[in-house]
């Protein structure tokens, strides 16, 4: 139906004003998006060391071209001190104490973490596992250290070179990682590696860790299984080598001797120790961990009787008397019992070994350190995880 002449009439003005508005609207200025908000991160976000360790820590500045930052120690100088680079020295005093970076483009945009310093060293009581590759499936690994009740020591191993690699610098990734939510032992040579190192391959390999590492690694484990048979000639020299150069280094060092029954002769552990590190040797002093490597399915199936454990541990706190002392390694030395059929064996093993106590030597700290975490403990899903959790949870 058309529109009436004087309906027309009325409807012209009122549609010229509107475009007149809607005109002068869209010449205005565009709206201008506010910039995006500076943020800074810190990595890691958390760190435990030992009294004057070292530990880098960098900063990643986005919304801002600008990705330069300002470190600082949030309690002072008495607490530590960090470099322009982001290296932080642990004070001589232990505690929990933060290190800041604060964007230089945006003085209100910062990022904390968190220094725990003295964790390993005064733990009383040490639950350990054992990552033979901290390299594979990293964020897994972290994961399930991180969702465990208490805090770990993780013996980490590293391999020695095949083609050229790995070097240290290849781990400091996963290390540092590791290192944000648990303590970490390392072990630079491990003894189905010692015989390969001449004494001169192995200075360098220490001092290559030492450099790389050292500010992420919580405890230098010098030597494994050391009375072993299988670790070939000039075994001591390549010791001392690793334990002079992590003491010089400030660093506290572990060593594991490696227990049969029956031994084999001419290996058998105390006696070897006897003869290898007598009174007045300097690891005898020195060493701040002695520790015992033990597989029941390479000694028969024995299971070690509380008397056995007993005497063992006696007699090795009498000759490391400033040392902890405790198990450094356990598992299956052939093959793991595979699940679901072996869910029950293993779980018996791991049980057997956490709950291990000497009420008579009172600086045995448990340990442990299951070879196989990285195999059946992570992802934190498998049924290994939750045994060591309630382990952990009723310990």
């Amino acid at each position: 139906m058309l529109a009436s002449q004087s309906a027309r009439l009325v409807l012209v003005p009122i549609l010229v004003a509107i475009s007149a508005l809607a005109a002068c609207m869209g010449a205005g200025p565009a709206t201008t998006p506010p910039p995006p908000a500076v943020s800074v991160s810190v990595v890691p976000h958390a760190a435990s060391l030992s009294p004057g360790q070292s530990v880098t820590f960098s900063a990643s500045v986005t919304g801002s071209s600008d990705g330069a930052v300002v470190w600082k120690v949030v309690e002072g100088s008495a607490a530590g001190s960090i470099s322009s680079a982001g290296l932080y020295t642990a004070p001589s005093s232990t505690g929990t104490y933060r290190v800041m970076a604060t964007s230089h483009a945006d003085p209100a945009a910062n990022d904390t973490a968190t220094l725990t310093v003295g964790t390993a060293a005064t733990s009383s009581w040490i639950w350990g596992v054992t990552t033979d590759d901290p390299t594979v499936n990293t964020t897994q690994q972290v994961t399930a250290l991180q969702s465990l009740p208490k805090r770990v020591i993780v013996r980490t191993v590293f391999d020695p070179p095949s083609g050229g690699s790995p070097v240290a610098s290849d781990y400091v990734s996963s290390v540092t990682q590791i290192a944000a939510v648990a303590d970490v032992m390392g072990l630079p040579v491990d003894s189905s590696a010692t015989s390969g190192f001449s004494l001169a391959a192995i200075n360098s390999r220490i001092a290559e860790y030492l450099g790389a590492l050292g500010g992420l690694v919580s405890i230098w484990e010098i030597g494994n299984e050391v009375n072993g048979n299988w670790l070939g000639t000039g075994v001591m020299p390549k010791l001392e080598a690793m334990y002079d150069a992590a003491e010089a280094a400030g660093k506290p060092t572990a060593l594991t001797f490696y227990y049969e029954n029956p031994p084999t002769p001419g290996y058998d552990m105390i006696p070897w120790i006897d003869a290898n590190i007598p009174p007045g040797h300097r690891m005898r002093a020195g060493l701040e961990y002695a520790l015992v490597s033990y597989y029941e399915d390479q000694n028969g199936g024995h299971q070690l009787t509380q008397a056995e454990i007993n005497g063992l541990f006696t007699a090795l706190a009498e000759r490391f008397p400033n040392a902890k002392v405790g198990f450094g390694e356990f598992g299956w030395g052939r093959s793991i019992p595979p699940s679901p059929g072996g869910d029950a064996t293993r779980a018996a093993l791991i049980q057997r070994f956490y709950n291990y106590r000497v009420p008579t030597v009172p600086r045995f700290v448990g340990g442990s350190f299951y070879w196989h975490f990285r195999q059946t403990m992570v992802p934190k899903t498998k049924p290994d995880w939750a045994v060591l959790q309630t382990l952990i949870s009723s310990g």
